[in-house]
């Protein structure tokens, strides 16, 4: 038995995927499988979905490519920097690249040989990457980049997730503002706009949806989960188990520091599963975990390898089931943090496992070790 593991379900993310995709049809999908699928793993991710999306989307080179050397075969776009010395790879690789700074394109032009696909990143308020509209001079001289094949253009929203659309709108409008702008120069084949919560919430999609969170069954906020506008479901479970159980009497400190000493006699379950593992320092004597149907408390400090927790008064034994993150949206918030933090902290350390139709078809394991059934 693996005592902490990740379970994922393929299932759940089609599911989500098809769900999302009722928003509209017609619309290209573009899963964004980053940071190692959010966490989960993503290049099986990619082989079990590849057949349902049009796209996938990483943040770096060395996770596209990756996909590519796994077998994948849709599209594949890189959502951030690459450098120059590695931009040939993009060629030999078939990635597209976000295009945002004109000096950066010029170097990227001079420094392959072939074409290379590249979306426009147009900045419309999120402030991370891309041109703004008073730089319409420099997107109108990318055309004269021959080695550049200018597919799309793309930008991102800052607050769709949030309550007041205000700013949404003002993003929208200020993304097809600007590609009025430049439309004699260019012939996009498709644009794109929409993350997760500005496909659910607000039923952006043309021509391409980027689902990120959503495809693995979070909302983007709790606003939007409030608003069930679509159904999607937690495609995954952070599993570890019960290591030992002990009672301890009155005045009983408990983890480094002694930040808990018992006022009571209780009863301690230590569970193997630490910071080390991405469950975050933070939690200590915040965090909770379900064991047996029961939300158990953590004491003290959570250990780089271990944590305990408060299983006083339950019928507690060594090897029960302990599920990390019973909701994760109350977990996160706990510590000020979001969902997609928690889900990308988890550590390579810990094993992926992939259930279809309600059986494992593979286990991933980062460090390398074969287990035999």
């Amino acid at each position: 038995m693996i005592e902490t593991y990740v379970e994922v379900d393929i299932d759940k993310i089609i599911k989500n995927i098809n769900n999302i995709q009722s928003i509209d049809e017609e619309s290209m999908f573009c899963a964004v499988i980053k940071a190692n699928g959010y966490g989960l793993g993503a290049v099986r991710i990619a082989r079990e979905i590849e057949e349902f999306v049009d796209y996938f989307a990483v943040a770096r080179l060395e996770e596209a490519i990756s996909l590519r050397k796994s077998g994948i075969t849709k599209p594949v776009m890189v959502l951030a920097y690459v450098n120059f010395e590695e931009i040939d790879k993009c060629v030999k690789y078939d990635i597209d690249l976000p295009i945002y700074d004109l000096e950066y394109a010029k170097k990227i032009n001079d420094s392959i040989s072939g074409k290379l696909k590249v979306h426009i990143a147009l900045d419309t308020g999120h402030g991370r990457i891309g041109f703004r509209e008073s730089e319409l001079d420099d997107i109108k001289k990318l055309k004269n980049l021959d080695n550049l094949d200018v597919i799309s253009a793309f930008s991102h929203f800052s607050t769709a997730d949030e309550k007041d659309t205000s700013f949404t709108m003002i993003q929208k409008e200020r993304f097809y503002n600007i590609l009025n702008q430049i439309k004699d120069y260019y012939k996009f084949k498709f644009i794109h706009l929409a993350n997760s919560a500005g496909a659910i919430k607000h039923n952006i999609t043309k021509d391409m949806m980027r689902i990120g969170i959503s495809l693995y069954g979070i909302y983007p906020s709790i606003e939007v989960k409030n608003e069930k506008l679509i159904y999607l479901e937690q495609c995954f479970k952070y599993i570890s188990h019960v290591s030992y159980v002990k009672d301890i009497p009155a005045n009983t400190p408990i983890s480094y520091g002694r930040t808990f000493i018992s006022k009571e006699p209780m009863k301690i379950a230590t569970i193997p599963l630490g910071y080390a593992d991405g469950y975050m320092r933070a939690f200590s004597n915040k965090g909770e975990v379900l064991i047996n149907n029961k939300l158990c408390k953590v004491l003290g400090l959570v250990c780089m390898d271990q944590l305990m927790v408060d299983v006083s008064g339950m019928e507690v034994y060594m090897d029960d089931e302990v599920i990390i993150y019973p909701n994760i949206y109350k977990e996160s918030n706990k510590i000020n943090t979001i969902p997609y933090e928690l889900m990308t902290s988890i550590a390579m350390r810990v094993p992926r496992i992939y259930k279809k139709n309600g059986k494992i078809i593979d286990i991933d394991n980062y460090l390398g070790e074969i287990y035999e059934d």
